[in-house]
């Protein structure tokens, strides 16, 4: 996206008191001389000249503070710009650097549990199996964050995106989880959207594990993905409303389920990061949408997603559009 070219700025600021400037010029030396012997001429010119004396002035000071604030504004979007490209670095840094310890602690720990074999007291390997799993649980984390970090409009590539065959992708990779929750899923035709792709799927597998991970125990998984079109296949919007029979929430929660590490339930009893459906509503705004859920205690959860079919804000920039 190309920046306004400061010079040029300035100087469309300053044409009005230039302007004024010029007219003050020309009335003094066409008005003066006819009005020498005319004090009433005289006095007409005089206060005439001091009005736009007073305009140049004005306008001269108001295209001033003008271009301060724009040249403040251009250092603050240039010191954003470094904030932001500096705090990707620290986070790409941090997954790699963090990646390898965390790595090693698991090995270890597993030829360790191996070393030990059986233990006449379970108890004694309990603080070994709960360091694996803490290291286990931290490099889930930041993988979500990273994957939450990289949802940024600069790496959105647009392309129509089949959100039927993106969801039969992610309903194939979860089969295995499918059929152990015994859930049931039903699906109405998603149709086609300008997005990113793999952000698209990112969001609807955080959508479908939501509703897999939170299910009641004494109920079989019921999934319902039914959407609502408005408008014609090639403009308008589509509602994709995604719902379950689930342990749901109460609705004074319905927002802050949204937040980063925000978390309902204990980590025991439902494992996670806490990150998903914060990168999944980040995805939904950065294509001009929203993502919104409700639910009651018990009865389940319903999430609102709702998508532009063409993403003509972001189109405007070719480089962000795969041909």
């Amino acid at each position: 996206m190309s920046q306004p070219d400061p010079d040029r700025a300035g100087l469309q600021q300053r044409i009005v008191p230039v302007l004024a400037a010029i007219c003050l010029l020309l009335a003094a030396g066409a008005g003066l001389p006819l009005a020498r012997g005319n004090p009433v001429a005289l006095t007409i010119m005089l206060a005439l000249a001091v009005l736009l004396l007073a305009l140049v002035v004005i306008s001269w000071r108001q295209a001033e503070r003008a271009l301060t604030r724009q040249r403040s504004d251009r250092a603050r979007i240039a010191r954003l710009e470094a904030e932001k490209a500096d705090l990707e670095i620290f986070v790409n840094a941090a997954t790699h650097d963090l990646h390898e310890p965390l790595r090693k602690i698991q090995v270890f720990g597993d030829r360790l549990r191996d070393q030990l074999g059986l233990l006449p007291d379970p108890a004694l390997a309990q603080p070994l199996d709960r360091m694996t799993a803490a290291a286990g649980r931290m490099r889930d984390l930041l993988d979500a964050l990273l994957v939450h970090v990289r949802v940024r409009d600069d790496r959105t590539v647009i392309t129509p995106v089949d959100l039927d065959a993106v969801l039969a992708g992610i309903l194939e990779d979860r089969a295995p989880g499918i059929q152990a929750a015994k859930a049931k899923i039903e699906a109405g035709t998603l149709g086609v959207v300008e997005a990113d792709a793999s952000q698209m799927r990112t969001l609807l597998e955080n959508l479908i594990d939501n509703a897999l991970k939170y299910r009641r125990l004494d109920a079989s998984v019921n999934i319902l993905i039914s959407t609502q079109a408005d408008g014609d296949e090639a403009g308008g919007r589509v509602t994709i409303e995604i719902s379950d029979n689930g342990i749901g929430f109460d609705p004074r929660h319905a927002e802050r389920i949204f937040g980063l590490f925000e978390r309902l339930h204990s980590r025991d009893a439902y494992p996670g990061a806490g990150v998903g459906l914060a990168t999944s509503r980040k995805i939904a705004e950065r294509h001009g949408g929203s993502l919104s859920a409700r639910g009651e205690p018990g009865s389940g959860a319903c999430f609102t997603l709702i998508l532009p079919r063409r993403q003509a804000n972001l189109l405007s920039d070719p480089a962000r559009r795969a041909d």
